[in-house]
């Protein structure tokens, strides 16, 4: 399936899109770009991020060979057999009791509704992340955008008939790539992510036009350590890969690797949420990346 229609996905959800070598690229955050999707390899050696950047883009991240990039990983699963035995056996006894306690299955994205925005809002929360003031209005809208995307499967999670656990996932070529994963904070005790996700990995890998299902590439934040393991313990792969990060030509002559090194350091101390965070750790990733050889 073309990677087109998560683009068209992502306008109708409010994000810019750019083609740039035949390449898609959308705006993360403010002023932030990355490739849709985000695995797609882009050769380090040639790639101008002037053209994706503009008038006014901070930075850009890629995927790119190990060579080229900070050493990273992403999390897959390529078992065209996925089962029970795929997954370590302290997640198979969790996962067996959520299967126990909870159904497990599709759904039209819309019937998430104001269910799906709050267990949206619980899992911020845990994260230790703010809601914005638009926030039910802009995850209903992100809902009936799916819901029109053929590109994306919605599969969910159910407790005594309450919605304990969602995710949404959107294919692009022969991969399908899980974007999000929400929960009740009330339900996770009944293990609805367990279930939900080997529900959905089983489904997935037994599709004859499906390769592998993505979970995603190394966080730049620091403190997923115990979501990895979780996702381990599920049979999630984590195959080596290089991540780079570009920065306009303006903000890398003000910041050269040593500053940038150092105002990382310091942006961990101080207070400011999620986007801080992705800053602090881009800048860590930016300082401590390879150096590239001018083109011949």
């Amino acid at each position: 399936m073309d990677p087109q229609y998560h683009a068209e996905f992502l306008e109708k959800i409010g994000h810019t899109i750019k083609a740039h070598e035949g390449t898609l690229w959308f705006d993360t955050f403010s002023r932030a770009w990355i490739t849709i999707p985000y695995d797609a390899m882009v050769d380090s050696a040639t790639f101008d991020a002037s053209h994706v950047l503009g008038d006014n883009g901070l930075m850009a991240r890629y995927s790119c060979s190990l060579e080229t990039g900070v050493h990273s990983f992403q999390q897959v699963i390529t078992d065209k057999n996925y089962g029970m035995p795929t997954l370590v056996n302290k997640a198979r006894n969790k996962t067996r009791q959520g299967l126990r306690n909870c159904t497990a299955g599709q759904l039209d994205p819309r019937d998430l509704g104001d269910a799906g925005v709050q267990l949206h809002a619980d899992t911020l929360i845990r994260q230790g992340r703010r809601l914005p003031n638009d926030f039910a209005s802009y995850w209903k809208n992100y809902f009936d955008a799916a819901a029109a995307s053929p590109a994306a499967t919605a599969w969910a999670a159910w407790h005594d008939g309450e919605l304990a656990a969602y995710l949404l996932s959107f294919r692009a070529g022969s991969r399908e790539y899980i974007s999000i994963v929400r929960s009740s904070a009330d339900k996770l005790k009944f293990r609805p992510n367990n279930a939900m996700l080997f529900t959905f990995l089983k489904w997935a890998m037994a599709r004859e036009e499906i390769s592998e299902v993505s979970i995603g590439l190394q966080s730049l934040q620091p403190g997923g350590e115990s979501l990895d393991l979780f996702k381990r313990g599920l049979g999630f792969q984590e195959r080596p890969i290089g991540q780079r990060i570009e920065l306009r030509r303006s903000l890398r002559t003000a910041l050269p690797r040593p500053v940038a090194s150092i105002a990382a350091a310091t942006l961990k101390y101080l207070p400011g949420g999620e986007k801080q965070a992705r800053l602090t750790g881009a800048l860590k990733w930016y300082a401590s990346q390879p150096k590239l050889r001018p083109a011949a």
